[in-house]
């Protein structure tokens, strides 16, 4: 069969027949468990960091606490580097159930590797740059207390609010932004959101059946508005999209998130540096191209280390607090 005929995503006959070969009529499981392992890091922590869980929001006191108490391991150079590719878990089984606080998923961090092809990469990036080419305006105050760059918030949430609304960097952009924000935002719903779907069904079950509670409510609020915009309707999985270049070099805590939901993090480009440094854990995460990041951002201080070559382009895919909190407290709208 010649390569312009074949079903793009399906497998030759050839294919098939070596894969019933290598796997038999059923499969083995045995065999699927090495293969799932093989690949798999599986890194235990050996208590529960509730350092930020409860306090109030303060970017000072999160960065005096990292200073003091883990004074040790708040610089890139001090951190342990977890390996650079495979699967990584950070899973919360192994602890004392009552030093877990209530709704946190099963794992803190989750890596995934080979989550967006080199094709995508290179799309994502010429979307990014035809937005940049737009000209689009940053609505929201300054954040120095994670960066000295500033990033784009595209999509739907509910921060300091009683309803969930588009956010005013999707909304208030010349004619030329708002095609650039769109076409961005269509290419993630249709390639990303259905993989970060499917993490959270595999990995935060729990978790998953809430935020699509809270996705009911949103989509009767903004009904007319996700008619109007489609590529603002993600589905479920995540609410919002944070964009920018480089990434986030100050210590901080996601204030916003929910300490029940995972942020995703992803990043195209070609660069050196980076990680995902984690000073309550002692470690730093490599995230290379193709790969992505789920974390509670809420629970955990972190920040990015520095990129010391090339250009990266970061998105930050998450639900905020109040979208989520006040979705699952929703009444339940039975039709009919």
């Amino acid at each position: 069969m010649g390569r312009g005929t074949r079903k793009r995503g399906g497998r030759s006959e050839g294919s098939r027949a070596k894969r019933f070969k290598q796997w038999g009529d059923k499969k083995d499981p045995k065999k699927v468990e090495a293969v799932i392992k093989k690949g798999l890091y599986i890194h235990k922590i050996k208590e529960f960091p509730s350092d930020f869980v409860s306090i109030k929001r303060c970017g000072k006191t999160v960065r005096k606490i990292v200073k003091k108490k883990y004074h040790a391991t708040s610089k890139p150079e001090q951190l342990e580097t977890l390996p650079l590719n495979g699967k990584i878990l950070l899973p919360l089984d192994h602890l004392p159930p009552g030093s877990i606080p209530d709704d946190i998923p099963p794992y803190l961090i989750m890596r995934f590797e080979h989550f967006i092809t080199d094709d995508q990469q290179k799309d994502l990036r010429v979307r990014w740059d035809r937005l940049v080419a737009s000209q689009p305006k940053h609505l929201l105050k300054p954040d120095k207390n994670r960066s000295a760059t500033d990033a784009f918030h595209f999509g739907t949430w509910e921060v300091t609010g009683a309803f969930p609304r588009i956010t005013g960097e999707t909304e208030a952009q010349s004619p030329e932004a708002i095609i650039a924000i769109d076409d961005l935002l269509r290419y993630i719903k249709t390639y990303i959101a259905p993989k970060i779907a499917s993490v959270f069904k595999n990995h935060a079950p729990v978790q998953w059946e809430a935020i699509l509670r809270a996705n009911d409510r949103v989509q009767r609020e903004l009904e007319h508005q996700y008619l109007s915009r489609p590529s603002l309707n993600m589905g479920g999985p995540f609410f919002t999209i944070a964009a920018k270049e480089s990434g986030s070099g100050v210590v901080h805590v996601d204030w916003n998130d929910d300490k029940a939901l995972y942020a995703f993090i992803f990043a195209v480009g070609d660069w050196e540096g980076g990680e995902f440094c984690v000073p309550q854990l002692g470690i730093k995460i490599p995230v290379r191209p193709g790969q992505v990041i789920a974390v509670l951002a809420r629970v955990l201080a972190h920040f990015s280390a520095p990129v010391t070559t090339g250009r990266r382009i970061v998105f930050t895919c998450f639900t905020d607090h109040l979208l989520f909190r006040h979705g699952i407290d929703a009444p339940v709208i039975v039709l009919g």
